[in-house]
């Protein structure tokens, strides 16, 4: 008897030819009918953060390991139900009634909350075979053993194991008698649309988006086949705004295009790109308003990506010794103002990990601020939360980290807060932020330093520089494949 509260879920079958010629069937059910706080809490599911995928790559050049990937085959079909679901019988089922429904005593494709199912059902395997973690990064697991240490990275069902030969053997022989169906590829260069190219000596990588470049290259390159060859992605100096009169804006149909193109740009931006940060943030400000200068400045943006589709992010650690505490430099910036009609300034920043770029960011900061420095030091204290996470991160990997950490900013009067108690008019409105980043500083936690704005990479993620600046700045990022 189905309780009177209870909805029957809906389902369907799902074909599909493979390119070998065999016919799928696969019976899913249809989330869409299932009631929220009855068949289901909860949906979220956690992935890898884009951080922790770059610093496993640090740490499997640096200490020599190797990596393989392993997907789950049928993975949403081994979590398991907290909820009561009744599914309709499908079509085709024999001996049965209308009457009759099916209990779910599994997960299945097409329930809401299977992937959340999943994931702690995979999260539950790993701790119970000696994995800890998950505390920092939910996605991040790692185990010491005789054989060696083993990094698992997870995304949905492609896990990424980072270790040594015999440790990420034995994790997948263990994983097996689980009762898991893996799926083994031993040869590491292509994870989460990533295309990673080592050097012979392995001592060195480059990491770039081709996949993503050839997307763009096919709804773009006409457009931008005319265009000339530009020195930076981004007009030198420019600002976008929304448009408020519609009249002056795109077509539903270009503007469709535009965010489009925006939204592939920013993918860019996250893994590979961090040259075009500053341009692409500055035209997802008109996602709902662009006109036709904002079209022309996003394939302006497109056509340099083509044009430099070899450039990828530089993967070379320093050349310590592998005992060595990992040493971590910060360089922040700002742009005070900048926005014509919010007056928001915008904060910058990018964190070198043993000479490896692993954080950038580009973003409007969430309020107006009164002044320069405390634009800076708005800057500035986004630029230590993320170096609060880097350290933790490093400690759940079971790495040292030297202290105090780098932070070089090109504000002298942000510098001078850092380390002195003031009340003046200009400064003791910023309170939180202030005693945030001085404890920091108090405990040995950082150590801010004086750096020439010519000087401070992060330059790159606040305003659209000249050319000279911007190869400049970008070369510290980014190398030819």
């Amino acid at each position: 008897m189905i309780p009177k509260d209870r909805r029957v879920v809906k389902s369907k079958w799902v074909f599909k030819i493979k390119r070998n010629g065999i016919f799928r069937a696969r019976l899913v059910a249809c989330g869409y009918s299932q009631i929220p706080g009855i068949d289901f809490s909860a949906s979220y599911s956690p992935v890898i953060n884009d951080i922790t995928f770059r610093m496993l790559l640090l740490a499997m050049i640096y200490f020599g390991l190797t990596g393989k990937i392993v997907d789950v085959e049928t993975a949403f079909l081994y979590g398991d139900l907290e909820e009561e679901i009744y599914m309709e019988c499908p079509p085709g089922m024999m001996g049965i009634t209308s009457a009759q429904v099916l209990l779910l005593l599994k997960c299945i494709y097409g329930l809401v909350q299977a992937a959340r199912q999943y994931h702690k059902k995979f999260v539950t395997i790993l701790k119970s075979i000696g994995f800890t973690g998950g505390d920092v990064d939910p996605c991040l697991f790692v185990r010491k053993t005789k054989e060696g240490i083993c990094f698992v990275g997870i995304y949905v069902d492609d896990n990424l194991l980072i270790g040594n030969s015999k440790a990420i053997d034995r994790t997948i022989v263990e994983l097996k008698e689980k009762g898991l169906v893996l799926k083994i590829e031993d040869d590491f260069h292509d994870y989460l649309s990533c295309e990673i190219v080592f050097s012979e000596d392995r001592k060195k990588a480059w990491l770039g988006q081709p996949h993503l470049t050839s997307k763009l290259e096919e709804k773009f390159g006409n457009e931008v086949k005319k265009f000339q060859k530009y020195k930076t992605p981004g007009t030198p100096s420019t600002h976008q705004v929304r448009e408020l009169n519609k009249s002056l804006c795109l077509s539903a149909e270009k503007q469709t295009n535009f965010r489009s193109g925006v939204g592939m740009l920013l993918y860019l931006v996250k893994h590979s790109r961090p040259d075009i940060a500053n341009c692409v943030r500055e035209s997802s400000k008109v996602l709902d308003g662009a006109t036709q200068g904002s079209y022309k400045e996003m394939l302006r943006v497109i056509k340099y990506v083509l044009d430099t589709k070899t450039l990828g992010l530089k993967i070379e650690p320093d050349n310590k010794p592998k005992g060595t505490p990992w040493n971590i430099v910060c360089f922040t910036d700002s742009d005070y103002a900048t926005d014509p009609v919010t007056r928001r300034s915008v904060t910058g920043y990018v964190i070198y990990v043993h000479g490896v770029p692993v954080v950038w960011r580009s973003k409007a900061q969430q309020s107006i601020t009164l002044s320069s420095t405390e634009a800076e030091w708005f800057a500035l204290s986004e630029g230590v939360k993320e170096i609060r996470f880097l350290t933790q991160l490093c400690e759940s990997m079971q790495i040292q980290v030297v202290r105090p950490v780098t932070v070089r900013v090109d504000n002298t009067a942000a510098i001078y807060m850092s380390s002195n108690v003031t009340t003046t008019s200009r400064t003791h409105h910023v309170d939180v932020r202030t005693k945030y980043v001085r404890e920091y500083v108090e405990d040995g936690v950082i150590e801010i330093v004086f750096v020439r704005s010519g000087d401070n990479d992060s330059d790159l993620l606040t305003k659209n520089l000249p050319s000279e600046l911007h190869q400049k700045h970008s070369k510290k990022l980014l190398r030819e494949k």
